[in-house]
């Protein structure tokens, strides 16, 4: 009898992951311990071990550590470092994809792995057409069986209006397109994963452009939203995938194999260190890491994705 394994993938924003140095290359004095939020060794501390914390918490609620982690404004592979080897994290040995991007705040996007589940074969950091995070593209072997494309995505958000903002998004989808088309011209039965935050919705135009990938935020479970705005919760955090991906029924008569695949779902992980009570909107809300000016001790202004894949050994 055939065996299945779970293998958990995981996107977060972890808003604001940076360190306490300035860069002078970036627009990070705001944290720094004499910059406007008084970015200290012990707030960054805390930052480093409460995102450890909600990755071991998904790591409890599967009995599988994530194998593969796409995070997005990380400033710098100093932070992943730190993140990886100097937490409870270190024990489960993830090695680290990432490259210094031309964003003017220098936050990048960035992927955890574990080496006994995904090999690496490629790695590139597209650029696109104007100064903003690269999207992170990795193929790779999982559990020895088969090859599987990764593409980690950070788009401009909507700050300067929704008009101006949306072309840009557009250009970035363009791009994408690209890269997958160009790897489904080479194998139609590629199995294609993108991950990111995408500051839209999957109805929206920018998000639409990227069909033939199937979007699963539409099968979300688990919270309303991965980011709250007054009272509104919206997935703007999402997996896409390719067909092959997406677990298939054999006709009758036919075998279908297929060593990799997930189902029409993803989960928005929602965990209790990450939300606090919403005096203003009821419900819950994002614990952040500030609000506003004021320093709140939180994790994140996101809440992390999780797509589960099911492995025939």
């Amino acid at each position: 009898m055939k065996e299945i394994l779970l293998l958990l993938v995981m996107f977060w924003n972890v808003e604001n992951f940076f360190d306490t140095y300035d860069n002078p290359s970036t627009n990070d004095e705001e944290f720094t311990p004499m910059g406007e939020n008084r970015w200290s060794w012990k707030r960054f501390e805390k930052k480093r071990d409460d995102i450890a914390k909600t990755i071991l918490l998904a790591a409890d609620s599967y009995g599988e550590y994530p194998a593969i982690i796409g995070l997005c404004e990380v400033e710098n592979r100093f932070v992943l470092e730190e993140l990886a080897e100097n937490t409870p994290l270190a024990r489960v040995g993830y090695s680290i994809l990432h490259k210094d991007s031309p964003d003017n705040r220098g936050i990048d996007v960035a992927l955890l792995y574990r080496e006994e589940v995904f090999t690496p074969l490629k790695e590139e950091y597209i650029a696109c057409s104007f100064p903003t995070r690269d999207i992170l593209y990795t193929k790779g072997v999982i559990n020895g069986l088969d090859t599987v494309h990764i593409l980690v995505n950070h788009w401009p958000s909507k700050r300067g209006g929704e008009n101006s903002s949306s072309m840009k998004r557009i250009l970035v989808s363009h791009t994408v397109r690209h890269v997958t088309d160009s790897i489904l011209a080479t194998n139609s039965n590629a199995n294609i994963i993108l991950m990111g935050d995408f500051n839209d919705t999957y109805t929206t135009r920018p998000l639409e452009n990227l069909e033939p990938l199937v979007n699963l935020s539409g099968w979300a479970t688990g919270c309303e939203g991965t980011y709250k705005y007054r009272e509104e919760w919206n997935i703007i955090d999402q997996f896409l995938v390719s067909c092959n991906l997406l677990q298939r029924e054999a006709a009758e008569g036919e075998f279908t194999r297929q060593w990799i695949y997930c189902k029409k779902e993803m989960e928005i992980f929602a965990p209790d260190n990450l939300l606090c009570p919403d005096n203003t909107y009821m419900g819950v809300k994002l614990k952040r890491t500030f609000i506003g000016p004021r320093y709140a001790g939180g994790v994140s202004d996101h809440l992390p994705i999780l797509l589960k894949l099911h492995v025939e050994e």
